[in-house]
């Protein structure tokens, strides 16, 4: 049994928080003012933070369900622990360096409510300067190490194909679509989704959970859809920024156990893989005076 209290509200926003108190404040701030017409619960899950968030929570959102870790548990782990006290049909699992505007995720579940088969979806994310972030994706190949969007080939030659292909840059992002995996900054999944396919693998401590969840969810039959009706600001990065190489470095090792996890199992292809995904860190790592 993966929920401790059975469904009865229609969403539960869940948000993973280490650290970053004044986004945290303008992300809840954002939830009260928009979605004030909605039912819908909000649990935060603290790893530990060292800013008295906690105290700014109790004071300023005491209906906000607070969970304090005693240390930092990490993303994935902390997401189930929201997950399991959660009691809405719809589970939102959300960045604390968002922000939401006008709209409401009420037309995403009336969405998903139509299409049965529709077990997650994304909203369409922006940046503070209203530039497109591609927050859908096809999903990692073997060559993904090369044309990812932080990748050298995608900054230096970012209509390269390869980049095009990973990122979708190809498809026009103001409809509704299919696509492989939408990212875990802003992603809404039904409750029943988790029942069926389990909560988020604790193996990732940071990133690539979201892909990993996704691509269980289609390999027992559920759909992943795009969903730019709702429009979500994404402060991109501020919640990682002052550990900036351990992140990169847990990016890498997640990314490494991703493919070990669902590729081919072939010793020599591992072999490619492990080198491919460390070369591009120390290239990344080299090149980032250059980059910044």
């Amino acid at each position: 049994m993966i929920f401790v209290n059975p469904p009865n509200k229609p969403l539960s926003i869940v948000i993973v928080n280490y650290n970053v108190k004044n986004l945290l404040r303008k992300c809840l701030e954002s939830i009260f003012k928009y979605e004030k017409d909605a039912e819908f619960e909000v649990i935060v899950v603290d790893n530990n933070s060292k800013d008295y968030c906690q105290q700014m929570l109790k004071k300023d959102f005491p209906q906000v369900q607070l969970i304090e870790n005693k240390q930092n548990s990490g993303f994935s782990r902390a997401c189930n622990q929201g997950i399991k006290e959660s009691q809405g049909r719809y589970i939102l699992l959300l960045n604390p360096d968002t922000e939401l505007t006008p709209g409401g995720f009420k037309k995403m579940i009336d969405f998903m409510d139509s299409k049965p088969e529709v077990g997650i979806c994304g909203p369409k994310m922006m940046d503070q300067e209203g530039n497109l972030q591609f927050s859908c994706r096809s999903f990692p190949s073997y060559l993904t190490a090369i044309s990812s969007s932080q990748s050298i080939l995608n900054r230096i030659f970012p209509e390269n194909f390869l980049s095009q292909k990973y990122l979708l840059k190809e498809k026009n992002h103001s409809q509704i679509m299919e696509v492989n995996w939408v990212s875990g900054s802003c992603l809404l999944a039904k409750r029943e989704t988790f029942e069926k396919i389990g909560l988020l693998d604790e193996r990732f401590y940071m990133y690539v959970e979201d892909v990993d969840l996704c691509y269980r969810a289609k390999k027992l039959g559920f759909s992943v859809f795009y969903f730019p009706s709702v429009v979500v600001i994404h402060h991109i990065g501020k919640s990682t920024q002052k550990r900036k190489f351990a992140m990169l470095l847990e990016h890498h090792r997640s990314m490494y156990y991703f493919y070990r996890k669902h590729h081919n199992p072939n010793v020599f292809l591992r072999g490619i893989v492990f080198l491919s995904v460390w070369m591009r860190l120390f290239f990344v790592l080299g090149m980032k005076p250059f980059l910044a």
